[in-house]
């Protein structure tokens, strides 16, 4: 029984200890940390000087009797108490592997709005290089002889004598590299449900948890085009419409919670 208690006691100082190690930089801690270190300070150091103060009126020989208030500013408050649990509840409910899932899932659509951006911005750029092309193209058959000289040299000196290969494959791979950063996004949208029901499942099952968050990678199926497929650490699952199937080393399939419509195949890689 002693020794129970003994690796009871030494379990919770080193989880304080572990709090006072994590909550060192004061000025970046979060509501919870703060709560946590108000409270590990009560329980901790204010408990140990009240109990030293108190010890000391005890010993025999000692007559101060001490003011009936005595104490009460090391009580771990209403307040106190409210505020911590409040904090630490809102925590518990961010670390559900749900919660941190959803958290994925938003990164990756920020992540297919930045690519949609910079494809944007390719496809403004190579249209340039084309209108610039085809502005001397516009003009140079109508324009005096003169003209026509001129814009030769210019362009030849400026290598817009075509339309290059490059410029236009460069052009058309931003369109698809739109549509695809669009559809992506999109499909997350509206299979996030899907996709942390499935992911949680398997990451559970072939315990991947950790490797899941570490390195997913998102990507639209190349012969099933309305399937988003997740990837990570030799596991994959397919989702299409908010049904889902695990494509990776586990051999199943699988229907929604609602069991609606048609089931998708597993395909082992």
């Amino acid at each position: 029984m002693m020794r129970t208690h003994s690796i009871k006691i030494a379990l919770t100082w080193f989880l304080m200890s572990l709090s006072f190690t994590v909550l060192a930089d004061h000025e970046n801690q979060t509501d919870l940390q703060a709560q946590t270190a108000s409270i590990n300070d009560l329980i901790g150091p204010e408990k140990d000087n009240f109990i030293s103060q108190m010890a000391a009126n005890m010993v025999t020989g000692a007559t101060t009797i001490v003011d009936p208030t005595t104490g009460q500013q090391y009580h771990v408050t209403q307040a106190q108490t409210d505020a911590f649990n409040s904090a630490y509840e809102t925590a518990l409910q961010e670390s559900t592997q749900e919660y941190l899932t959803g958290l994925l899932i938003q990164d990756e659509i920020i992540t297919q709005q930045v690519e949609f951006e910079e494809q944007k911005n390719n496809m403004i750029e190579e249209a340039q290089v084309i209108a610039t092309v085809t502005a001397i193209a516009a003009e140079i058959e109508a324009a005096d002889e003169s003209t026509k000289i001129g814009m030769e040299k210019y362009a030849t000196d400026n290598d817009l004598r075509a339309i290059k290969q490059e410029t236009r494959d460069a052009y058309q791979a931003s369109i698809e590299n739109m549509v695809v950063a669009s559809r992506t996004k999109n499909m997350l949208e509206q299979y996030s449900g899907a996709i942390i029901e499935s992911t949680t499942f398997v990451t559970q099952a072939t315990e991947t948890v950790q490797a899941f968050y570490d390195g997913a990678e998102v990507g639209i199926d190349k012969m099933l085009l309305d399937q988003l497929n997740i990837a990570w650490a030799g596991q994959s699952v397919g989702v299409e419409n908010g049904f889902w199937a695990d494509i990776g080393s586990i051999e199943a399939q699988f229907l929604p919670a609602n069991g609606d419509g048609p089931l998708i195949e597993v395909i082992p890689q």
